[in-house]
């Protein structure tokens, strides 16, 4: 990897308890440089290094190197921006505003209400308005749309420790999962699976790159609101869409730059880019892992089957008793990290949620796991078959 110093991932100490970076591009997200398939992000100008020295993603992919630029700003997200200097808003405090429907997002917008209860299904809005995603996702970086104020720590606290404003993000992230052809199966654990409209929704997902651009900053924004737990399934089902099923890919490239970086858990972290190494081809060429760590690293549980679009809950099928209790979670104003540590690492969350079969072979295993305490299991899954933020 060019500059390791950059991926804290495989780090030996203890999970630093700041996340690490962003990237803005078309929309309002971080700035990075993607990849050739995602489309390039604007270039900082004022970035320490010059053009030359930061390797675009078509360049990594012909060198072997690994996409410097996405590296250091997942990174300096993950840590909590610390060189940034945080802006005296003298009491003023649009996101917030915005998400307790007192104020229109700005420019030509509307109330965040209207936006939930009329946009649904309105994916030519969704797509073609640039103006809205900055509101409905903000972040501490500020992004292309001018109007829209970067989140300060002040208002992090407020959106934490308001159920009604929790509840007004969740239901923001569902709307826009909805929008790419993606469900919210679980509140609690995060878990994601196909919508029934997926096959259409991938496809403009393919040809609208810029989407890749949103999705890193939803990504981000789940992190730092309080939703923390919403990260790695997500960015589980992109890796899944691509490496595995390859539904994806023009998502492909920002799913293992950007996506499975902003997952801000390291552990969960370490299971994805495990999962990505299993499922790349061909292996010698994965630059996102050291080789001869992802060969000795075990995931906290055996892998799973993920399903698509559930059909057994609309044939009237029992659902599956063990995935049921091990999918019970905390309401989405709770905290982001109520879930209990795993034995095996201290302090970090339990693996990745992922939808379960009904019948599964792995009951047993997944009994004993209860019983040891493990709370709700996530596990990957082994079906064989671009990210900046706006």
């Amino acid at each position: 990897m060019d500059d390791p110093d950059c991926d804290s991932t495989w780090e030996e100490d203890e999970e630093d308890a700041d996340g690490e970076d962003g990237e803005d591009g078309e929309d309002g997200e971080a700035t990075g440089a993607g990849d050739a398939d995602a489309g390039d992000g604007d270039e900082d100008e004022d970035a320490e290094e010059p053009r030359a020295a930061r390797p675009s993603a078509l360049q990594s992919r012909m060198t072997g190197s690994r996409n410097w630029r996405a590296m250091r700003d997942m990174c300096r997200y993950r840590h909590n921006y610390p060189d940034l200097v945080e802006r005296d808003c003298n009491g003023d405090t649009p996101n917030l505003s915005f998400y307790r429907n007192e104020i229109h997002f700005l420019p030509n917008g509307c109330f965040i209400e209207d936006i939930l209860q009329n946009w649904k299904d309105n994916y030519d809005l969704l797509e073609d308005n640039h103006s809205y995603i900055q509101w409905l996702f903000p972040l501490r970086e500020p992004g292309v749309n001018w109007h829209a104020k970067p989140l300060t720590l002040t208002e992090i606290e407020e959106f934490k420790s308001s159920r009604e404003i929790q509840e007004r993000l969740v239901r923001a992230y569902e709307l826009m999962l909805d929008f790419y052809g993606i469900r919210l199966e679980d509140r609690g654990t995060g878990t994601v699976g196909r919508a029934q409209n997926y096959q259409r929704r991938f496809q403009n997902l393919n040809w609208h790159n810029h989407n890749n651009l949103r999705i890193t900053r939803i990504l981000k924004s789940l992190g730092e609101l309080g939703l923390e737990h919403y990260q790695a399934p997500l960015a589980r089902f992109f890796l899944e869409e691509t490496l595995v099923r390859r539904e994806l890919p023009g998502v492909r490239q920002s799913a293992l730059d950007y996506f499975m970086f902003a997952v801000r858990c390291r552990h969960q972290r370490r299971e994805l880019v495990h999962f990505a190494w299993e499922h790349f081809r061909p292996r010698s060429k994965f630059v996102w892992g050291p080789p001869d760590k992802l060969r000795r690293f075990k995931p906290s549980c055996p892998p799973r089957l993920l399903e698509g679009p559930r059909k057994a809950e609309e044939e009237g099928n029992p659902r599956d008793p063990v995935h049921e209790a091990s999918t019970q979670g905390p309401s989405p104003a709770g905290p982001a990290g109520d879930e209990p540590a795993e034995p095996a690492e201290a302090g970090e969350a339990p693996g990745l949620a992922v939808s379960s079969p009904p019948s599964s072979p792995l009951q047993p295993c997944l009994c004993k796991l209860s019983l040891l305490g493990w709370g709700r299991a996530a596990f990957l899954s082994l079906v064989p078959s671009k990210a900046f933020s706006e």
